[in-house]
């Protein structure tokens, strides 16, 4: 089991922490080596965060401008976004737009909108409508999504696989260098927990 077992650094987040049942051989650099996840950041960083997240989860909302502002500080951050939508048909719509939107270099902005969209995204309309608003060209996006369709459900699919290998049990699930926390962080304790993950020894 890869997955590092973090009641050591228990004392540095006040946040349930733990190492995944049945994780196997699967480790952090697995979850790296994916292809399809949108990355920002360092591209040589050595503290990499992998977030998984639902774009209705209102703690993932306030992980955004958490991590934004740490990607701002850190010069040799990175984080990783893996679309899990397991709040429902729009959320899982929210995730592939996202993802679609890639093919025309908007994912960023479309992530963006999304996690700071004041109300929750109702309906495929509303997703839609944020999409456009981000910069998105709607024809485009619609041929993408089908043109795509078999990518972007291989992506989803494989997300929901480590989501599963991970244990998480819901949304924000971040893993850290091969630590993994369940739950948001706010920027007081992202700040103090990256140099002691930093000093860790490193994921396998």
């Amino acid at each position: 089991m890869l997955f590092r077992h973090v009641m050591a650094l228990a004392a540095l987040v006040a946040f349930a922490v733990s190492a995944p049942a049945g994780a196997g051989d699967y480790g952090f650099k697995d979850l790296l080596r994916e292809p399809g996840a949108p990355r920002a950041g360092a591209a040589d960083a050595d503290v990499v965060i992998v977030m998984y997240a639902d774009y209705n989860c209102g703690y993932c909302k306030r992980m955004e401008p958490v991590l934004a502002n740490a990607l701002k500080a850190d010069r040799r951050l990175a984080v990783v976004h893996k679309e899990w939508p397991i709040f429902g048909d729009v959320s899982e719509y929210a995730a592939r737009v996202a993802l679609a939107a890639t093919y025309q270099g908007r994912y960023d902005a479309v992530h963006r909108a999304f996690m700071l969209s004041p109300t929750r995204l109702s309906d495929k309309d509303m997703v839609e409508t944020v999409a456009r608003q981000a910069g998105v060209d709607g024809a485009r996006l619609a041929r993408d999504l089908k043109a795509h369709g078999r990518d972007i459900d291989a992506i989803l699919a494989r997300n929901a696989r480590e989501a599963g290998l991970l244990a998480l049990q819901g949304t924000p699930g971040l893993v850290i260098n091969g630590y993994l926390i369940r739950g948001a962080l706010s920027d007081e304790q992202l700040k103090d927990l990256i140099p002691k993950i930093r000093a860790a020894p490193p994921a396998a």
